[in-house]
């Protein structure tokens, strides 16, 4: 079983900025990591794993695992300092972009073909078509 520990991940900045996602919850199914660069915890940028296991009988023909890795990148709303009170106003949460990648897994699949199926995900990811959609809102059709 893996260690959790320190996550770092380039962001797609001119120069890329390497951030580290530390561990801030961990379940026996579940995994918790925050880049906490923001300094503010609705801020903070969040990575999670999870993975469920099949239930049900053994003899059951749909047994699967289902892996999902989620990131979040909260963006704060720019606020003044300029208020009637002089107080700032707390920190809020401007908008949310979320990317969510869900794996089915057979029970019964290969190593080979779990490392197939992340070759292409991640041979996709590196894909024009993809960066266009990512970019561009632009469809491969």
């Amino acid at each position: 079983m893996g260690q959790i520990a320190n996550i770092v991940i380039n962001d797609g900045q001119a120069t890329p900025v390497a951030h580290t996602f530390a561990p801030a919850k961990a379940l026996a199914d579940y995994a918790l990591l925050e880049d906490r660069t923001a300094g503010i915890y609705v801020g903070y940028n969040k990575l999670t794993f999870s993975l469920q296991r099949p239930t049900g009988s053994a003899q059951s023909a749909t047994r699967n695992l289902k892996l999902s890795i989620k990131i979040e990148t909260p963006k704060l709303e720019v606020v003044s300092n300029n208020t009637v009170s002089g107080i700032a106003p707390a920190p809020t949460v401007s908008y949310r972009p979320v990317a969510e990648l869900v794996v089915t897994f057979p029970e019964r699949c290969s190593l080979q073909d779990r490392k197939d199926l992340q070759a292409y995900i991640k041979n996709l990811l590196a894909n024009t078509f993809a960066t266009d959609a990512f970019e561009k809102y632009e469809l491969p059709y």
